[in-house]
Formats: structure tokens, C-alpha cells, sequence
């Protein structure tokens, strides 16, 4: 699997203690994380967190007013996991801040890092199957609905974060016998219409509300038409069952969507780069919530399939 293949996870430590960092990077880039480190003010917390960044856990340490930090990190953002690292291996951690962190953690435990990143970020293997396929059909509808545009994706991330990114977002059931839940697929309005304006096409002409939405819409029915025809085969054909739903919470003043539960969400970025050659980018993001059902050793008898029917193998 190569780097663009390879699941990744964003993480925001608010460590106050610079000489620990290169440990705490090295720890990351072993379990497939990118470490961002807040240097802002944690008086200004709301605003730091307020940034579009998807997240898969936050980390602290026990310096400072921690106590309070952590009280309003989990306040402020209560499904991301919340892990404290302290200074020393026996340092007491009050019941009251036991009670809101995910863990903790003296940066000599790796292995217990470790431990508390696949219980709490890295819950779920995804396929490289899986992976590969959904980008390669979301590219491919993103390069046939916004011609003359470079795209690029980077590696899948896995989240745990409800931000909404940006200001217009569709969405669109996915049901198989292996799967089930909901494909996102968001944007800021105003950025991708200023692009769409650049590369010419006479078909982004208009006012944002009369190019962006339907532009959306199109493209989430494409990458919809691509997974049904990677995945809604011969064995991958949904099951009827008991027709179980959970209500999906949009609120508005927090920008965050909940689908009823704390799952994590598979994220693909992809960026779009200015076709007049400035510097600005755009991105458009697709997440897959899969919340209703999820047994994914099916992809791999799908897999042993797919190479019967492309002639790789034969069965005797």
C-alpha cells in the first residue's frame, strides 16, 4: 500500500512542552497519524478548533491550567477522543478529568498510545479494495463534471469530528449486504464558484446559487453511480432486512452534523487546484459514514471473486 493508499488520521496536541515533540511526532508517524501542534493562546481554544480541520483526536499535557484546558477542549469539541500526556509516569490524574479523558499516557508507553489510537481513531480496517476504487470513481466524476482542472487526491483519512467543511453539503444513502450508511459530499460555496468561473466553461455562467448546488448534486449522483457499479454486484447486492434508521442532527450554530452515534467517518480531500495558474485551491470533501452496518471481511470474498471473473486465477 503506498502513502495515498494508506488510512491517516489528523491529530491537534495542545502540548505545551517543545523539547518532547520529536518523540511525540515519531509516535505518530508510526501509527499513521499527522501531528498538528496548536501554537495559538488555549485561552482561545474555540477559535483554534474552529478552523475546518478534520480531526481525529486531541492531545495535551499536564502543564499549566491543563485542568481547565481539557474541561473546555470536551466541552467545546465532545466527540473528538482526548488523551493527556503526562510529565511523569505517577503524576495524579483528579477523578473529575479521569472521568472526560479517553486516556493517559506518559510518553514512554508507546504501546499504550498505540492501544488507546486503534480503540478510539483506527476502530475499523477499510479494504485497499475499497479504497482504491473510491478514488478512483470520485476522481474520475470530479475530472468528467470540472474539465480542465487539476485534481489531486491525498491519502484517506479516518475521523471523528461532525464539522460540516464549508457551506453546501449533499448527501446520499449507501446500502450493501457489507455496508450501510450515508456518502457526503461538501464544499465552500463561494471558493468553488470563483474556480468554476475560471476555467471558461460556458456552463458556469450564472449566479452561486444557479452553478454550485446543482453542480454538487450531479457530482454526488455520479460518485453514487460509481459505487453502485464497484460495489452492487454479484454478491454485494443489498440484503433486505429489518429496515433499522437513526436519526441524523444538523445543528446549525455549532456547523456539525451527528448520524446518531460516535462512529468514525472515512474522509477523502480532493483538492482543485486554479486552472489560471494563481495559487489559490479549493477542495471538495466526501465522507462515508457507515453507522447501520458494517462487515467488511465480505470485500475480501468479493475480491477473491473479482479475480475469477477478470481471468487472474482459476478455480479446479
Amino acid at each position: 500500500m503506498n502513502d495515498r493508499e494508506k488510512i491517516k488520521s489528523k491529530v491537534l496536541t495542545f502540548d505545551t512542552d517543545i523539547s518532547i515533540l520529536p518523540r511525540l511526532r515519531k509516535i505518530f508517524d508510526a501509527n499513521n497519524l499527522t501531528g498538528m501542534r496548536s501554537i495559538g493562546d488555549p485561552g482561545i481554544v474555540d477559535i483554534i478548533l474552529d478552523k475546518n480541520i478534520h480531526l481525529g483526536a486531541i492531545f495535551t499535557n499536564n502543564s499549566g491550567d491543563w485542568e481547565a484546558l481539557c474541561l473546555k477542549l470536551k466541552q467545546i469539541r465532545p466527540e473528538l477522543p482526548l488523551f493527556l500526556r503526562v510529565e511523569n509516569p505517577d503524576d495524579p490524574v483528579p477523578e473529575e478529568i479521569n472521568e472526560i479523558i479517553d486516556g493517559h499516557f506518559h510518553i514512554s508507553e508507546e504501546g499504550k498510545i498505540t492501544n488507546f489510537l486503534r480503540n478510539h481513531i483506527f476502530i475499523r480496517d477499510y479494504p485497499l479494495e475499497m479504497i482504491s476504487r473510491i478514488r478512483e470513481f470520485s476522481m474520475n466524476a470530479l475530472v468528467s463534471m470540472i474539465p480542465g482542472v487539476d485534481i489531486v487526491s491525498s491519502a484517506p483519512l479516518v475521523i471523528r469530528d461532525k464539522i460540516i467543511y464549508g457551506e453546501i453539503t449533499t448527501l446520499i444513502p449507501v446500502n450493501t449486504n457489507w455496508c450501510r450508511g450515508y456518502m457526503m459530499v461538501q464544499s465552500d460555496m463561494e471558493n468553488l464558484h470563483t474556480l468554476l468561473n475560471r476555467t471558461g466553461s460556458p456552463a458556469f455562467r450564472g449566479e452561486i446559487d444557479q452553478v454550485v448546488p446543482p453542480l454538487m448534486g450531479e457530482l454526488t449522483n455520479l460518485m453514487w453511480g460509481g459505487f453502485k457499479t464497484v460495489f452492487l454486484k454479484e454478491g454485494f447486492l443489498e440484503e433486505k432486512g429489518a429496515d433499522i434508521q437513526v436519526p441524523i442532527i444538523v445543528n446549525h450554530n455549532k456547523h456539525n452534523i451527528s448520524f446518531g452515534g460516535d462512529t468514525p467517518q472515512l474522509c477523502f480531500e480532493y483538492r482543485l487546484k486554479d486552472p489560471i495558474g494563481l495559487k489559490s485551491q479549493t477542495k471538495i470533501v466526501q465522507k462515508f459514514i457507515f453507522n447501520l452496518n458494517w462487515n467488511p471481511d465480505l470485500v475480501a470474498e468479493y475480491d477473491f471473486q473479482t479475480l475469477i471473473e477478470e481471468g487472474d486465477i482459476q478455480l479446479f
